[in-house]
């Protein structure tokens, strides 16, 4: 049995007795100030239809989330932190500041709780609003953290954790628990994590992983197989770390609808070309249907679906797709549904929406980059190159007006076909990487000053 399966037997079968002892320890539970908010919002899902041939029609399912500034929901946050001996006076430092300017970010609708741990579990406060009062009372907290020279185990801070969560009274719209430590066996039970927050509605976890200059090139090999473990952000340049842990509880206080699920349903005679469907994740359920999940959605989500299915007229002629949005929204108990018909469109081997193809070809251009990276070999760059080319040659085939707005991709083929062809003996950093970065900065900057 693993370390964490113990764990959580052992957790399941105290659990009530010890929850008794903490309500008996932790009688009060501070209510923040409240401020219903309302979001106007129609059908939040909509069709793009990109292009059709006499095989396929692709279309985007588009999210329609207009930008709302001023409106926000109150979030319950606990954060864990794992001060044991592999962490570093600096990057101590690093983590302090960074809860130091979320605490100045968050408002008195929010509540924080803030758990160390190495071996032990320590509870530094309860889950406290962030009044002005608070606000010092947490500051100084934060200032007393130290390393502790022992092990890191993390178990005795997730069972704080959960009770924690299970002894309110009151309930924020929005839980969010964010772990940060170094312990990289941590990608291998960050899915198991989520058994002991089974019960919660509404509720995010998050790992972030602050990965030494040391393992990084170790990670990078083990990338490939590291990524079916679980959801965790990793963290190279812990100077962004501030920027991110407010930038990570904007997008939750922007929360306007719970529960998404888009089910898209196809004629049986038009089978879902899986080939074709790009961007965001989806459950394969058969080859007429796929869904779509998405638990918190923020104002801004833009996640990017695009899905291609078979194209042949029905005898009825009537629809050959219908999209399924079942939604919740946010101060609402009621869950809603509509649905969106797709029917043959009249125009045949033309393009009906140029954005949309233009997001195709943003996707396919980083899938395409992927691709040629993955087949770099010094003593058979051709094969790499022929990738890039053949990449080109499409592009190079659109109508000029899609072509224009795929300008910062190409540069990147560009750049890497030159490297490439300057020295092929050396195996470059993917450009988009770079690039995706500098956007992210961009995300970030506003949080700059706090």
């Amino acid at each position: 049995m693993s370390a964490f399966n113990k764990f959580y037997s052992n957790f399941a079968a105290n659990s009530f007795d010890i929850k008794q002892q903490y309500q008996q320890k932790n009688p009060e539970d501070e209510i923040p100030q409240q401020r219903k908010q309302i979001y106007e919002m129609n059908n939040p899902i909509e069709i793009k239809y990109g292009y059709q041939d006499q095989s396929s029609l692709v279309f985007q399912i588009n999210k329609n989330f207009p930008s709302q500034p001023d409106f926000k929901v109150g979030v319950d946050l606990i954060y864990i932190i794992d001060i044991s001996y592999s962490l570093n006076d600096e990057t101590l430092e690093k983590i302090k500041s960074a809860l130091k300017c979320l605490v100045n970010y968050l408002s008195d609708q929010d509540r924080l709780c803030i758990i160390t741990h190495s071996n032990k579990a320590c509870q530094l406060f309860p889950l406290i609003p962030l009044s002005e009062k608070n606000r010092l009372k947490v500051i100084n907290k934060i200032e007393q953290i130290t390393i502790n020279k022992g092990n890191s185990i993390i178990f005795s801070a997730l069972q704080m954790t959960s009770l924690i969560l299970e002894s309110r009274q009151f309930k924020n719209q929005i839980t969010n628990v964010n772990i940060i430590s170094q312990d990289q066996d941590l990608r291998k039970f960050s899915n198991d994590f989520k058994q002991i927050f089974q019960n919660e509605k509404a509720f995010k976890l998050k790992t972030f992983l602050l990965i030494s200059k040391d393992f990084i090139q170790y990670f990078q090999k083990k990338k490939r197989e590291s990524q079916k473990f679980g959801r965790y952000h990793i963290i190279r340049k812990f100077d962004q770390l501030s920027s991110l842990l407010c930038f990570e509880t904007v997008r939750l206080q922007q929360t306007v609808i719970l529960n998404l699920e888009i089910r898209v349903k196809t004629h049986k005679n038009n089978p879902i070309q899986i080939q074709e469907c790009k961007g965001g994740k989806f459950i394969y359920v058969n080859p007429n249907e796929i869904h779509i999940k998405k638990k918190i959605v923020s104002i801004g989500y833009n996640k990017i679906h695009l899905v291609g299915i078979g194209n042949s007229a029905t005898s009825d002629g009537g629809e050959i797709c219908n999209i399924q949005v079942s939604f919740q929204q946010i101060y609402s108990n009621h869950q809603q549904k509509y649905v969106i018909p797709i029917y043959p469109q009249s125009q045949k081997n033309n393009i009906l929406d140029e954005t949309v193809m233009v997001q195709i070809y943003k996707l396919k251009s980083r899938c395409e980059m992927n691709e040629a990276m993955l087949y770099y070999d010094p003593y058979r760059i051709q094969d790499c190159i022929e990738i890039i080319e053949m990449f080109q040659s499409e592009v190079a085939n659109l109508p000029d007006g899609i072509k224009q707005q795929l300008n910062v991709e190409m540069q990147q083929f560009e750049l890497a076909l030159s490297q490439y062809k300057h020295n092929p003996a050396q195996q470059i950093e993917n450009p988009f990487t770079k690039l995706d970065q500098q956007s992210k900065k961009l995300k970030f900057k506003v949080f700059d000053n706090l």
